[in-house]
């Protein structure tokens, strides 16, 4: 069957789930509503003129359509009233914080292949370090995450994920690769020897790069840390060799792992609950599973559908910020109450039990959370419609 991608519907589709996730005032409201119209009008006439069916969009993309075609704007909270917080919407930073990420990210950057161990380390432990000051001071002061300018709150997102072991070692893993190859490639394009530094950072687009004759600067979004050899090298023939060839690399940008990297991210960053979505309500699903499964004694975490639309990682549970978010692929007409609720119970499972560290090392999915998981009565019913979904995903 031949596959149509229409650039930018998904990302159309998640701006338009945030905005309508809280109130919004009666202006934005139909500027979204006609946003929607024309999105959905835009698709129609392309898929006309290619003679192409709705079925011939990839998984993501159909999802991103259907949940704009359901949008019921008549059920969307209103709202014409400013914050009455103490704080004001975009108006705390943090001094010194920005010079300290540049530097953070400049050290990161001259790792030598060979890697100097304590030096990695001592990177590492101030990452975690200030990860904690900045929690501790958005705790300590009641700061929401509406009160960021967006500078400090895409910091914060940074900073949190890579003070998770396994995330900071793939960043390192990343940055000594791309090195390399950004090295050799600049190089046969430059017709000399270049030194290349990358950074991995919050950045619109693709890539951004300054230097000189003789050193480059390449700051990359920091997904891209998942990126492979051959990935990676695709990117530095494209920027480097002006390569045609930038269709790998753009579908990796759309594929599951990077776009689960983004969605954790944004969940570290800081969001705003939103329990409601256009099927299912997060909030009556947590009461349903903290009733059934755990006596009703749970304390409720922050909830929220994430800011994407993900396959292949359905739910995730934020230890530091206490949030569970459950993936906006699963909030269609299509799936049962119950599925919702298997995902609901997982990610309590893991505020219940915790993470269990050996040699430095996170381990969430133990024998113990395992054998707790399959108590869970729809379990197999739960799992077989999560798995067709997954592969029905990779399929297309």
């Amino acid at each position: 069957m031949n596959k149509i991608r229409i650039n930018g519907l998904v990302k159309f589709a998640n701006r338009i789930r945030h905005d309508i996730s809280r109130p919004v005032s009666k202006t934005r409201l139909a500027q979204i509503q006609k946003g929607v119209k024309d999105c959905l009008d835009s698709v129609s006439r392309i898929l006309n003129e290619t003679g192409l069916k709705l079925n011939s969009l990839p998984a993501p993309s159909l999802k991103a359509y259907q949940f704009l075609k359901n949008i019921n704007f008549d059920a969307i909270s209103t709202e014409d009233t400013a914050f009455t917080n103490d704080l004001s919407p975009n108006s705390v930073s943090f001094p010194r914080l920005t010079g300290y990420f540049n530097h953070t990210l400049d050290q990161l950057a001259q790792i030598d292949n060979d890697g100097d161990a304590s030096r990695i380390q001592q990177i590492y432990k101030s990452i975690c370090l200030s990860n904690e000051n900045i929690e501790r001071e958005i705790k300590s002061n009641n700061i929401k995450p509406r009160h960021l300018k967006s500078q400090p709150r895409v910091i914060r997102g940074w900073m949190a994920y890579f003070a998770q072991r396994e995330n900071f070692d793939s960043y390192i893993n990343a940055i000594r690769q791309a090195k390399a190859i950004f090295s050799e490639i600049a190089a046969s394009a430059k017709k000399q020897p270049i030194q290349v530094r990358i950074h991995f950072l919050p950045i619109r687009g693709v890539y951004k790069i300054r230097g000189s004759r003789n050193l480059i600067l390449a700051k990359l979004p920091t997904p891209m840390v998942c990126f492979d050899r051959e990935t990676l090298r695709l990117l530095a023939e494209w920027i480097f060799l002006k390569s045609n060839n930038k269709k790998p690399v753009l579908d990796a940008m759309l594929g599951e792992p990077y776009q689960e990297i983004q969605s954790e991210i944004d969940i570290l960053s800081g969001i705003e609950e939103r329990t409601g979505g256009m099927h299912h309500d997060l909030a009556k699903s947590f009461d349903r599973v903290n009733s059934s499964y755990f006596n009703g004694v749970m304390n409720r975490p922050n909830l929220t559908w994430s800011q994407t639309f993900t396959f292949r990682k359905f739910g995730h549970y934020d230890h530091i910020h206490d949030t569970v978010a459950v993936s906006l692929s699963l909030d269609s007409s299509d799936i049962p109450e119950y599925v919702v609720d298997f995902i609901m119970y997982h990610e309590l499972l893991h505020k219940k039990l915790k993470t269990r560290w050996n040699n430095g090392r996170n381990f969430c999915h133990t024998s113990e959370f395992t054998r707790e998981e399959k108590l869970f009565q729809q379990y197999n019913e739960s799992k077989t419609i999560l798995n067709k979904l997954a592969c029905r995903t990779v399929k297309n």
